[in-house]
């Protein structure tokens, strides 16, 4: 991430509470979402859960979970391999689908 950061790929804000009431959420997923809504500049979401990219998306924001962000990297040649990529995820508490990555390889052309 730091890489990313010094790449200005990432931007840190604090958060700061909003008039967006977003309940049904956890409060990661709301600060993410309160903060976009209130920075104009703010072009992408990174977010996995569902329940969190259907509120963002409902707001008019774009959402992008993590698989797409790799995807992303990858075409952009800021990483050599997705799927080392997803490999160092899967030997994390992090979960994506098998099939969402055999999407994404295929559409980086790393699917064998």
């Amino acid at each position: 991430m730091l890489a990313a950061a010094a790449a200005g790929w990432l931007n840190q804000i604090d958060a700061t509470p909003g008039a967006v009431v977003l309940p049904d959420l956890d409060e990661g997923e709301a600060a993410c979402i309160r903060i976009a809504l209130t920075h104009a500049g703010a072009s992408l979401v990174l977010m996995d859960e569902r329940a969190g990219r259907a509120v963002a998306m409902e707001h008019g924001l774009v959402v992008a979970g993590t698989a797409a962000i790799i995807g992303m990297a990858k075409t952009r040649r800021l990483i050599g391999s997705a799927r080392d990529a997803f490999a160092r995820l899967h030997g994390s508490d992090f979960r994506i689908s098998a099939q969402v990555i055999e999407t994404v390889l295929r559409r980086v052309g790393e699917m064998a």
